[in-house]
């Protein structure tokens, strides 16, 4: 398990809402380099920049030219991205075949359950 005061990975968030940012950097931030984004794009961008271990991607942004379906493929279509873990983020559980046919590597549903996401995360 992971220990409070070494913080490991670079983990991207990509939520554009607020609630849900301070949810995730409460769980989180202890234990990781938490990169928050709000839309598709500066997430992109910001891939092009570093090299993320995870990203952490909402389902339903609302950025009107990228949900988090559309970001995970763009992601997948750089080979330099090639290992890195993608993960939606959603309430729509039901829909969890659906998320990972399109090639996400695992769902979270929301709300996140601090246990539930360090597990995953730890894998």
């Amino acid at each position: 398990m992971f220990k409070e005061h070494t913080k490991v990975g670079n983990i991207m968030v990509v939520e554009d809402n607020h609630i849900d940012v301070l949810v995730v950097k409460a769980l989180l931030d202890k234990y990781f380099n938490l990169h928050i984004y709000t839309n598709g794009q500066d997430a992109i961008d910001a891939m092009d920049k570093m090299d993320f271990d995870i990203v952490l991607a909402d389902i339903n942004l609302q950025d009107e030219k990228m949900d988090g379906v559309d970001l995970m493929k763009r992601i997948r279509e750089n080979k330099k991205h090639s290992r890195t873990k993608i993960f939606a983020v959603t309430a729509y559980y039901e829909n969890r075949n659906y998320f990972l046919e399109q090639g996400f590597d695992e769902l979270l549903t929301k709300p996140v359950i601090k246990e539930e996401i360090l597990e995953i995360l730890n894998q």
